[in-house]
């Protein structure tokens, strides 16, 4: 039960990621970078470290693809006190970005949760907290 469950979980990840880029697209954003313009209007400017360990991904990954929103004007450095702490926020064009790609992703999102009952929901999302949970 617990292999079929994480490989079909896996293959669900892929697949929900492939096709999110997919919508995505149409405002000019990756998932990874979503993700990262996500945070950033959620929790407002922040450092590399602090995105890296929400997203749980190595900060190196962060770094690129932060460039990258950089680069598109997305993203702006933000003054530090501490001269070795990178801190970034959205920019106008970034929340701009943002407004457009939330439609996009809950749109996305709205289709894909369509005729699951809300029980089923809230029970799959406990689940996926409790696992969560167990592999910090």
């Amino acid at each position: 039960m617990a292999l079929s469950f994480f490989h079909q979980h896996l293959q669900f990840s892929r697949s929900f990621i492939k096709k999110l880029n997919e919508q995505l697209g149409s405002v000019g954003l990756y998932h990874s970078q979503w993700i990262i313009v996500y945070y950033l209007k959620q929790f407002g400017a922040s450092t590399l470290v602090e995105i890296s360990q929400y997203v749980d991904v190595e900060k190196p990954t962060i770094t690129r693809t932060v460039n990258r929103l950089e680069e598109r004007q997305l993203i702006e450095k933000v003054p530090s006190k501490d001269k070795r702490e990178r801190r970034i926020q959205l920019t106008d064009k970034g929340d701009l970005a943002f407004q457009e790609a939330i439609k996009v992703v809950e749109e996305f999102e709205y289709r894909l949760l369509d005729e699951i009952a809300i029980k089923d929901l809230e029970t799959t999302l406990r689940t996926i907290q409790v696992l969560k949970e167990k592999l910090r």
